[in-house]
């Protein structure tokens, strides 16, 4: 049976580190009209690999400890399946810093599971909602995020610009961070 818990000090042990290699057949196509942004999604001439690694700054071991911060975990049984990692923030958002679900076990309910429990730390602390961020390199994030009812509000072009993976590319091919919010809902 499936089930999230928060992740504790004495708990720490059962989180395992996920990282998440996919094969992408489409990239996310940012949009930008008089009606906003959106996301488009075009095929790419043909399929590659990407590797999405865990990031630093969501790191379990310190969450566990920051009482404006908590870790969750995804069990399917006693065994990890994925995480989320969210934090307050000072402009009152909730940042979710990292989402990710064992490959194995996605499309069964636990990522929204996790959102789910990301978005009652917000709502227990009178935050506006969930703030996520997420490269246009990984459109089955974007998508996973538009379907839990997120929408796109703001880019950033230039955050990733220097790393030396994206360096090399040309500038029409570099990553751009793409931020998506969630309201937390009345009552």
């Amino acid at each position: 049976m499936l089930i999230v818990r928060r992740i504790k000090p004495e708990t720490l042990h059962q989180v395992q580190e996920l990282a998440d290699s996919q094969l992408v057949t489409e990239d996310a196509i940012l949009r930008i009209g008089r009606m906003g942004m959106h996301l488009d999604y075009g095929a790419l001439p043909k399929p590659e690999w990407r590797l999405f690694p865990p990031v630093s700054y969501a790191e379990p071991a310190f969450l566990v400890q920051d009482e404006s911060s908590a870790f969750y975990g995804a069990f399917e049984g006693e065994k990890y399946i994925g995480g989320a990692a969210v934090t307050m923030n000072p402009n009152g958002w909730a940042d979710v810093l990292d989402i990710r679900v064992d490959a194995a076990y996605r499309r069964q309910g636990a990522g929204r599971m996790l959102l789910d429990k990301c978005a009652s730390f917000a709502k227990k602390r009178e935050l506006y909602g969930l703030r996520v961020s997420c490269t246009d390199t990984n459109p089955g994030m974007c998508q996973f995020l538009e379907h839990e009812g997120f929408t796109l509000h703001g880019f950033d072009q230039m955050v990733l610009s220097q790393s030396p993976d994206e360096r090399i590319k040309p500038k029409s091919r570099r990553a751009s961070l793409l931020y998506f919010y969630r309201l937390n809902q009345k009552g």
